[in-house]
């Protein structure tokens, strides 16, 4: 069990970067195509002499990147544009990749090009369309994402303008600047107010996800409700009251992932419990740790043998009562075999192939009813 400090992630985190933005003459827009094909995921902005714009990606990196297209087919655009970025639908990303351009809504440059005629235009991940909670963090960061235009068919335009992200990958690792603080403090200050008592002690829970792959949680759940947790399944509730309270609770716990992204919408000094559900290190929470200030600790309670190396975020993760959880709990029970737990079976038949097809399939039928 790892606590780690303001200090240790300010070294590493908070870049001090002047941005600014490059344009583009008669450059492509390419939406997304053949997503996580040979690990990566394609698509995003590419010069007129074929050069792949890296800010133009989902986020920068290896595993983003162009792909082979005809010119002549591109739809040509006598405009000039915006680029906003390659946005992605996932709640965890909404709150870091997906506002790393809004920065430039507030420069003057922005303003002229604005009264010149410039459109604002953005992608997403598969060209979905995005869901009402991110088009409500848009809204509270003061931007109408509604007069932006969704490109979801390759085209040449007049001109584009590419801003530089606030929220930056390099190397594996996650960055931000500045200004996308202030994009996180300007959506905290506009959350409106929708209940009255909050809870003190909030632990955000996934188990009434339908597709969960965080086996084992429910147990988890009991021992904070123990420790006097108030148990919140966030996507039941308004994006505004979900801010509210962790605007207003004095400690906020959950697993790693998209969930746990959520600190960043914590006042300064709140305690926040982390718990790890693999190996691997989530290099966005460590940047959401220090964006929120907060004192984080860290705990292992998982036995996850069955998330694959390369995407390990994919799961499936398998949560249980360990000693790590029981030390930090203060609980003297005894642990109970893996071999007794029901959970622990249906992890390891969540792990093969045929399992996760079935389950893929059966998910698939009940969202098309």
């Amino acid at each position: 069990m790892d606590k780690v400090t303001r200090q240790e992630a300010a070294v590493h985190r908070c870049i001090d970067k002047k941005l600014s933005y490059i344009q583009l003459d008669n450059a492509f827009v390419l939406p997304s195509k053949d997503l996580w094909k040979d690990g990566k995921c394609f698509g995003g902005v590419v010069s007129s002499e074929g050069d792949f714009i890296e800010s133009s990606a989902w986020h920068e990196g290896k595993r983003c990147d162009k792909y082979s297209f005809d010119e002549r087919k591109a739809i040509e655009r006598d405009e000039t544009v915006i680029y906003m970025g390659f946005w992605n639908p996932c709640w965890g990303h909404a709150i870091t990749d997906n506002l790393k351009k809004l920065w430039f809504l507030n420069t003057p440059d922005y303003v002229n090009l604005l009264k010149e005629g410039a459109k604002l235009i953005y992608l997403t991940i598969d060209n979905r369309q995005l869901p009402t909670n991110i088009h409500r963090i848009f809204q509270l960061a003061n931007v109408d994402i509604d007069s932006f235009e969704l490109i979801s068919c390759l085209s040449r335009f007049k001109r584009i303008i590419i801003p530089d992200n606030s929220f930056i990958a390099d190397n594996g690792q996650r960055y931000f600047t500045r200004e996308y603080t202030e994009a996180i403090q300007i959506i905290k200050q506009h959350a409106e107010v929708q209940i009255v008592d909050y809870p003190e002690k909030l632990y955000f829970t996934r188990t009434r996800l339908q597709n969960n792959r965080d086996i084992g949680e429910k147990y988890i759940e009991r021992v904070f409700r123990q420790k006097g947790y108030t148990i919140i399944a966030p996507e039941q509730h308004p994006v505004d009251t979900q801010i509210q309270m962790l605007m207003h609770c004095r400690t906020f716990a959950s697993t790693e992932g998209s969930i746990s992204h959520n600190c960043v919408f914590c006042n300064p000094e709140t305690d926040v419990v982390i718990l790890r559900k693999c190996n691997d290190v989530n290099k966005y929470q460590m940047a959401m740790n220090e964006v929120s200030d907060a004192n984080v600790t860290y705990i292992d309670c998982h036995h996850s043998t069955r998330t694959p190396q390369n995407a390990p975020w994919l799961g499936p993760f398998f949560l249980h009562n360990n000693e790590c959880l029981r030390r930090w709990s203060g609980s003297s029970s005894l642990s109970v075999p893996l071999v007794f737990n029901p959970s622990w079976w249906h992890y390891c038949l969540l792990g093969t192939n045929w399992y996760r097809r079935v389950v893929n399939k059966v998910l698939k039928i009940a969202s098309m009813k």
